[in-house]
C-alpha cells in the first residue's frame, strides 16, 4: 500500500495491491505540532492487482510543520479466499497491512482472539500459502 498527497494538501491518495476491493482504509496524520486526526478513505476499487482510493485530510502545507501520514487497512482473510494454517494453537481470521507515507507496507495477521502476530513472527508455512495467493508481504 502506497500514500501521496495531492499538492493542494487535502486529498491522500492510496495505492493498494492484494487488499480485497471495497476495504477502507484509515488514514491518520500526525503533525510535529497539534492534534492527531484521521479520515476514513473511499473504498478501493479497481482490480485486486491495482486498486485505489481517496482520503480527505486538511494536511498544514507551508508551515514548517512536519507531518507523518500513516494508512492502515484490516480485512478478513475469508473475503480474501485464505486460509490460513494456525499459529501457535490460534487461527488467523484478519490481516492489517499498514504504510507510512514515502515508507514499506507492514502486515499483520489477527487471530480469533485478538491478538496480533506481525508478519516476521509468522512461519514459512503461512508465506508459502500467501505467496500462492497473490498476497504480497
Amino acid at each position: 500500500m502506497t500514500i501521496t498527497r495531492t499538492t493542494k494538501g487535502r486529498d491522500s491518495n492510496l495505492a493498494a495491491t492484494n487488499i480485497p476491493l471495497g476495504t477502507t482504509i484509515t488514514v491518520t496524520e500526525i503533525p510535529q505540532f497539534g492534534a492527531t486526526t484521521s479520515a476514513t478513505s473511499t473504498t478501493l476499487a479497481g482490480t485486486l492487482a491495482n486498486s485505489t482510493a481517496t482520503a480527505n485530510l486538511t494536511l498544514p502545507i507551508g508551515t514548517g510543520t512536519a507531518v507523518v501520514l500513516m494508512a492502515q487497512a484490516t480485512f478478513n482473510l475469508q473475503l480474501a479466499g485464505l486460509d490460513l494454517p494456525t499459529f501457535n494453537g490460534e487461527k488467523f481470521v484478519q490481516v492489517k497491512v499498514g504504510a507510512t507515507m514515502g515508507g514499506s507496507s507492514t502486515l499483520t495477521y489477527i487471530s480469533e482472539s485478538g491478538r496480533e502476530v506481525p508478519a516476521n513472527e509468522v512461519g514459512p508455512l503461512v508465506y508459502a500459502k500467501l505467496e500462492g495467493s497473490g498476497v504480497r508481504r
